[in-house]
């Protein structure tokens, strides 16, 4: 009954968010070898500092659906955990491995997630019966040895990762192609914290921030990976680039300036870098919903994209190599394909 009570709740919820907001999906776990059941949870807490207080990413337009979601007020600890009941009522009987949350900006961040929504959650977590990892996102500067070691005690046997938008190895292309606001050494110093503390760590690559030709943007990508996986993340998210309203990316697509990634580079930078460890490609749906996405012609692109759907369920390599396409030798031309193979042994990074 309690269940049947939350419902109608659940959906006003829904509608005031325009998403889904808590939803059960299978993914592949590289440790265990197998799909695994996750929950996803959209938390709207406050919105990125970042965003708010130096304009962001440039490819980010997240802040404009936080923004929509609370309309300018602070959110409460009261509204962020309704949410979470709300959510958790609606996947009631899934048994998930997995929780997921995204807040549209570090949930370790005490002014965007109050402290008390963040050890309530650890605490919901360390009593499920089926939740073994809690998976959140942070800007490295909030990954402080205190508040991983609180996080980690609450939740006691069960796993805490934290997933870190590096974007590019590069603190030049990091700074002035996406704005990202620190350095490769504040990266470094926040692994050493997740390490010292037992949490794992997911770090997300960008595949062509704006400036950067195709082919410079998959070295950049490449070497990120790597150096992501030297470090010991426990897997790389590469993120194709695609085009969000109300971003700098969006006004350079507008202008002419700038065209999202072509698929074809989505699979040299995986093709050149999963055999080093988990590799997933990230999906090209997100709020606000994107006006344009990676790309191929509009033969090969279908059949490429349920291709990645596939390689994300196993990491199999193989299932990228999906037959040619005229459009690729378009692709070979702007990359130059035969000097990028002849790079593969020989990456511009003295840590390799």
């Amino acid at each position: 009954m309690k269940n049947l009570l939350y419902l109608p709740f659940a959906f006003l919820i829904n509608n005031a968010l325009k998403l889904r907001f808590s939803y059960i999906d299978k993914v592949f776990n590289s440790e265990k070898k197998k799909k695994v059941t996750r929950w996803t949870l959209l938390l709207p807490g406050s919105g990125c500092a970042w965003a708010k207080n130096s304009a962001g990413c440039h490819m980010c337009g997240f802040k404009v659906k936080i923004d929509e979601i609370n309309r300018g007020k602070p959110a409460s600890v009261t509204k962020l955990m309704t949410i979470f009941q709300l959510g958790k009522s609606l996947i009631r009987g899934s048994s998930p491995y997995s929780l997921s949350i995204y807040n549209g900006g570090s949930f370790l961040n005490e002014e965007e997630i109050p402290l008390q929504v963040q050890e309530e959650i650890c605490r919901e977590v360390e009593r499920s019966s089926s939740i073994e990892q809690l998976i959140v996102e942070s800007r490295p500067e909030f990954v402080t040895d205190e508040k991983i070691n609180l996080l980690t005690s609450l939740l006691k046997r069960k796993k805490l990762r934290v997933a870190i938008g590096l974007e590019a190895v590069s603190d030049y292309v990091r700074e002035v192609c996406i704005n990202k606001g620190f350095s490769t050494d504040d990266y470094e110093r926040a692994v050493e914290i997740l390490k010292k503390n037992a949490a794992e760590l997911s770090t997300y690559v960008f595949l062509k921030p704006i400036y950067l030709s195709e082919q410079e943007s998959i070295e950049e990508a490449v070497i990120t990976t790597r150096y992501a996986l030297s470090l010991g993340s426990n897997e790389v998210l590469l993120e194709s680039a695609f085009i969000q309203q109300g971003t700098k990316m969006e006004k350079l697509y507008l202008q002419g300036k700038f065209r999202p990634p072509w698929l074809w580079s989505t699979i040299e930078v995986v093709r050149r870098t999963s055999h080093l460890g988990p590799v997933y490609i990230g999906g090209f749906e997100d709020e606000p919903p994107p006006i344009a996405i990676p790309h191929n012609c509009e033969v090969c692109s279908p059949r490429l994209m349920r291709s990645f759907r596939d390689y994300n369920e196993s990491l199999d390599v193989s299932l990228l190599h999906n037959g040619y396409c005229a459009c690729k030798t378009e692709w070979e031309r702007e990359v130059g394909y035969h000097s990028l193979d002849s790079l593969v042994t020989e990456i511009k990074s003295p840590i390799f």
